[in-house]
């Protein structure tokens, strides 16, 4: 997956970040076909009289009409204050509920490599705090990967909050 717009906005007291996707124009239109096709099929097959079929390709449907959403509209928000750490995720039209999780002592930024291949500077951030026994604890891990100048970025504005 190639790297997200990313945003970061640091008003002092918080900070605030949001990814979004940025999917090829292929990709789009493999998407909206597959989609299409599928929901063709379905039709065919509702009116020919086949509906044990039909429900599970409505079932499959739904569910990669989900993954189509979110990899041509998807995106994700986070914010940062000093004790708690809230993310959101978005699906275009569609937002997803607010999480709100609490910082017991202190936070680090991981960044994660999810792709090995030589020269991919893509990576997911891991929000990582502690618990009352001294356990390190994710907070959080993004869903969408940012780049290596993105991260600096962020960590920059990370390390004036912090």
């Amino acid at each position: 997956m190639k790297p997200g717009k990313f945003k970061v906005n640091n008003d002092g007291d918080s900070l605030s970040a949001t990814i979004t996707v940025q999917p090829s124009l292929a990709l789009k239109i493999s998407l909206y076909l597959l989609n299409i096709l599928l929901i063709a099929v379905i039709i065919l097959f509702t009116i020919g009289g086949v509906g044990v079929i039909v429900l599970f390709i409505l079932a499959f449907e739904i569910l990669f009409i989900r993954y189509s959403i979110w990899h041509i509209y998807g995106s994700e928000s986070i914010t940062l204050k000093k004790d708690t750490l809230s993310y959101q995720q978005f699906y275009g039209f569609f937002k997803l509920s607010l999480k709100t999780r609490k910082i017991n002592k202190t936070l680090r930024v991981i960044p994660f490599h999810e792709d090995f291949r030589a020269g991919s500077d893509a990576m997911k951030l891991i929000f990582e705090s502690f618990d009352e026994s001294n356990e390190p604890v994710n907070l959080y891990q993004t869903a969408l990967v940012v780049s290596k100048q993105d991260y600096q970025v962020f960590m920059k504005s990370f390390k004036q909050l912090y």
